[in-house]
């Protein structure tokens, strides 16, 4: 398999924001990494079973890991769409 393959958004390419794309694809794996933590310990908590007192925490830690990787991979795809409308913008200029 090739590495190239586990590159989020690895249909884009930039010329001129090289620099913001390698970052949105940075930040799209930290968030992938943030929201299956977060599965992985609600699992995890779900197997064990927690007391009463650290469900709450538990519950808190498990929807707080979810919502900062959702956060950061609406960040990431937000970045890596303003690197696509740079491209195709300078690619029209180009062409026209």
């Amino acid at each position: 398999m090739e590495p190239r393959r586990w590159l989020p958004y690895q249909r884009l390419q930039s010329r001129r924001l090289g620099l913001a794309l390698a970052t949105a694809r940075v930040i799209a794996w930290i968030g992938m990494l943030l929201v299956a933590a977060g599965v992985a310990y609600g699992v995890a908590l779900a197997v064990h079973g927690t007391g009463s007192s650290l469900a709450a925490l538990a519950l808190g830690t498990v929807l707080g890991l979810i919502g900062y990787g959702l956060a950061a991979l609406v960040v990431s795809g937000t970045l890596a769409a303003l690197v696509g409308i740079e491209e195709n913008l300078c690619r029209r200029a180009e062409r026209d």
